[in-house]
């Protein structure tokens, strides 16, 4: 097996990937994509206050370990993409009575997986004079975290947006604009199609020191259980030390279902996993 398969399956351990191109600590994505065989792994831990799920009725302070991803550049115009978390901790404060579906949580927490993010961003066009850049995403999200334990929903959902990067002297303006397809966890073969949106600012302050700013979410038909909508906005910074890029954020939930709080805090490291070989042909 070719060495660098080992480096990329070492680094998915090492940042439990088993367990979204974006730059932590934002959401929205960034049109640009890796070079040819870079890989960045990204590690976080989140604290949120008040979450509440709809479907069992659960609320609480709620800790995300192991907020992690892989990002591989495979060619030119295209990059790989796989996140999930791996495990969620809900201290449960309050219960709905009677829930939607209800769990099999008895006790005054409950944990499960999070669930597990596939996806590709495809290369669509460089940033040049007016013009953004602009790439295409598109994922699923795979329903590990299960509805027995409270936090899942059981329903496989589908995203795909269109990205938007443009430069400001030395700030970035990113932008995400696109449609999710929710499964309803309630109505059988029903679904909610929201839109999907996000806006981000990337400020160099220092040489080694960014600040970053957020609004995303998305937002559909109202009153609908299990796929409400939802909207946060963020505010970090990002620092440097060696190679390792380090953030911390606070971020507000803007609607009932999003927490009321959280404060999120991780890194990222990119190193070159493998290379591509070109084919010389010979002319004779």
């Amino acid at each position: 097996m070719h060495y660098w398969i080992w480096k990329l399956l070492a680094a998915c351990l090492f940042f439990s990937c088993v367990a979204l191109g974006q730059q932590r600590p934002l959401t929205t994505d960034d049109a640009d994509i890796l070079k040819t065989g870079r890989v960045r792994a990204d590690f976080g831990v989140e604290f949120l206050q008040r979450q509440h799920y709809s479907l069992s009725g659960l609320e609480g302070d709620l800790i995300r370990m192991g907020v992690s991803s892989i990002h591989v550049g495979v060619g030119d115009y295209a990059e790989f993409q796989i996140s999930g978390v791996a495990q969620d901790v809900l201290s449960v404060s309050s219960r709905t009575t009677p829930p939607a579906i209800p769990s099999k949580v008895q006790g005054n927490s409950t944990t499960d997986f999070g669930d597990l993010i596939l996806g590709a961003k495809l290369k669509l066009a460089d940033e040049k004079g007016a013009r953004p850049a602009l790439s295409f995403k598109f994922a699923v999200e795979l329903p590990n975290a299960k509805h027995d334990s409270g936090l899942g929903t059981d329903q496989t959902e589908f995203y795909s947006s269109i990205l938007m990067k443009k430069h400001f002297g030395r700030s970035q303006i990113l932008g995400d604009i696109g449609f999710a397809i929710l499964g309803s966890p309630v109505l059988m073969g029903r679904q909610a199609d929201p839109l999907t949106y996000g806006v981000a600012a990337i400020v160099p302050v220092y040489r080694s020191l960014n600040v970053v700013a957020e609004v995303n979410g998305r937002q559909g038909p109202p009153n609908r259980l299990g796929n409400e909508n939802k909207s946060q906005a963020l505010a970090g910074i990002q620092f440097w030390t060696g190679k390792i890029r380090w953030d911390l954020a606070g971020v507000a939930g803007l609607m009932h279902f999003n927490p009321k709080s959280s404060v999120i805090v991780g890194m990222s490291y990119e190193f070159q996993a493998f290379r591509r070989n070109e084919s010389r042909i010979k002319i004779k």
